[in-house]
């Protein structure tokens, strides 16, 4: 096989190399800066359409950063080039740039190299429109904008470019608009809701943007693309290779180092930055907590290292989609310090609401489970005090929640309070307390603050504390053995 057989082998075969052929036909003379990025997103890209993963994927990414080449222009191209008879439907928030993505899409599709590894572009298009491309064997392209009628056109894949506008992302009508388009109008027009693939990416500009709309929705694969680290994260590229980034790693320093960022955090504002670049909308009147201050571990938190383990439940009502979330948040003493050891973040009825708070329980071997005496509160604390579980403790609010996190947020900046270094459940953690009170959902904050306040008790302040009188210690609890099943709830009997 000669080496024009091997490129075009790898042009049909990998998009990572598709993608940059494509970028030399669209802007011939420009130096193509290749970036592990571009990789990563190609590989997550091409894992959904070969159905590799899961048909749902979601790409965050900062502006300028070859996202549209990637998925409206190349990705589409490759998928028609390997599937001539696929209907793809590509979404954009206007107009100009969903038929500036279409234009694109047919120089590429039109270039005599493109037609050297798919021949079937040899044959004239059945209809070439502005915004709509249908080729001999009944594929399609079609581009539309937001609240662009699709009547009448079915896909297999759905790709979603930017669906909003930076400048609209304060506009709640603006934002409702764009999540009633997706569901509405564009999932309705999957040829197959179970086999069909729908691919958004786009910059984050807001917590309830779209991007955060479709986080909540199962089947998502997430690939978060930051200028800046904020975790230590593992992406995967090709041929098995996983690129690690580091705290303060720069996504795309050949283009913009952190010089250029720092510039543009002072030119475009730190709400803007912080959403649009860093992928993480705080909202204006956020950022309580300053992350750099909160204390981290690195070790595996094993519980019988733990003297003590405890959990703060922040209950909702149901398990509707719209309703709040019940949270849990487990911390475990050790060595003067608390750590968070896990987040339970799940929307629950009563019934299995009440088996989780037991099943946690056992889980971590909880000391204490203390519940906010309030909605659901009230009749949870009632049963399982009922059914004998004596380390359930009730907790009374006496002020509003923002007042109660206000009051207790610096304790997590203290050092005292610890959290991993690297836990699944980590960003949407640091998201939501960040953004908190402007926050679409609060109750990992009321977890949170719940358990601050509990800790900072006098009774519970140190559980190394030792009685005056008689030397021992008050509250430790020896974890270096296990302890036996029957031992792992405390239960009357």
């Amino acid at each position: 096989m000669n080496d024009l057989r091997i490129f075009q082998a790898l042009l049909r075969n990998e998009l990572r190399v598709f993608v940059r052929k494509v970028f030399n036909t669209l802007h011939p003379g420009t130096l193509y800066l290749d970036n592990w990025h571009v990789e990563a997103m190609c590989y997550a890209l091409e894992q959904a359409i070969l159905g590799n993963d899961s048909n749902r994927l979601l790409i965050t990414v900062p502006p300028r950063h070859l996202k549209s080449i990637c998925a409206s222009v190349a990705l589409s191209a490759w998928i028609m080039g390997r599937d001539p008879s696929h209907e793809i439907l590509v979404a954009s928030y206007g107009a100009d740039l969903a038929v500036k993505h279409a234009r694109d899409f047919r120089t590429v599709v039109e270039a005599g190299w493109y037609k050297g590894i798919f021949p079937w572009a040899n044959l004239p298009p059945k209809k070439n429109t502005e915004t709509e491309y249908v080729n001999a064997h009944g594929g399609h392209r079609k581009a539309v904008s937001l609240g662009g009628s699709v009547t009448g056109f079915g896909a297999g894949t759905i790709i979603i470019d930017d669906m909003m506008k930076a400048q609209d992302a304060h506009s709640q009508t603006e934002r409702e608009r764009v999540k009633n388009y997706y569901d509405e109008t564009l999932y309705s027009r999957l040829n197959s809701k179970t086999n069909g693939k729908i691919i958004a990416i786009q910059q984050r500009i807001h917590e309830d943007d779209l991007p955060g709309y479709l986080l909540e929705k199962d089947g998502y694969n997430h690939l978060n693309l930051p200028s800046i680290a904020d975790e230590v994260t593992d992406i995967q590229l090709y041929n098995g290779v996983v690129h690690r980034r580091e705290i303060g790693d720069i996504l795309f320093e050949a283009s913009e180092p952190k010089d250029a960022l720092d510039k543009m955090r002072l030119e475009i504002g730190a709400y803007a930055f912080s959403a649009q670049y860093l992928q993480n909308p705080t909202p204006l009147d956020g950022a309580r907590i300053r992350w750099e201050e909160v204390a981290t571990y690195s070790h595996e938190p094993k519980l019988f290292n733990y003297q003590m383990v405890v959990q703060s439940w922040d209950t909702a009502m149901t398990s509707e989609q719209t309703s709040d979330y019940s949270v849990c948040a487990t911390w475990g003493f050790r060595e003067g310090f608390w750590d968070l050891i896990d987040i339970y973040r799940h929307r629950l009825d009563f019934g299995p609401l009440k088996q989780k708070v037991v099943s946690l329980g056992k889980k971590y071997r909880a000391d204490k489970i203390i519940i906010e005496r309030a909605g659901t509160g009230f009749p949870l604390i009632q049963e399982l005090n009922a059914d004998g579980y004596t380390n359930v403790r009730a907790i009374t609010p006496k002020q509003d929640k923002v007042v109660r996190f206000e009051a207790q947020a610096a304790k997590l900046m203290s050092g005292k309070y610890r959290i991993p270094q690297e836990a699944a459940f980590l960003t949407e953690f640091k998201r939501e307390l960040s953004a908190f009170p402007s926050s679409k959902y609060d109750d990992q904050v009321d977890a949170i603050s719940q358990f601050l306040y509990w800790s900072g008790l006098a009774r519970n302040r140190d559980p190394n504390s030792v009685d005056q009188k008689t030397g021992r210690r008050l509250k430790i609890k020896r974890r270096s053995i296990p302890r036996r099943k029957d031992q792992r709830v405390k239960k009357r009997r």
